[in-house]
């Protein structure tokens, strides 16, 4: 059961890591908000239903734009229970002018 549990856990970790870095590719596109983001996160936690109360948060500042998606990994062996975290963070991306020679 342990070795189950672990797969579990491994999966979820997964799971978490993957909706953190979808909620960042969703934030920093050059008209993505905080919202976008937590959006694209549930999205995908809600197609690949691994944890139990999955927290996601999401913000954006004028050069970054960072996640952090956490929650419990499903439970199997009693009492056994496992957390699971994930932070991403990428640049904004702004439109910049050419310079003239």
């Amino acid at each position: 059961m342990f070795a189950l549990q672990f797969g579990l856990y491994l999966h979820a970790a997964q799971i978490v890591e993957a909706a953190a870095q979808e909620a960042v590719e969703a934030a920093q596109v050059e008209r993505g908000s905080p919202a976008d983001g937590r959006a694209a996160a549930h999205m995908l936690l809600h197609d690949l239903p691994a944890l139990r109360a999955a927290d996601v948060t999401v913000s954006r500042t004028a050069t970054v734009a960072t996640a952090r998606v956490s929650g419990r990994a499903q439970q199997l062996v009693p009492g056994l229970d496992l957390r699971v975290d994930a932070d991403a963070q990428g640049p904004v991306e702004r439109f910049v002018p050419e310079s003239a020679p």
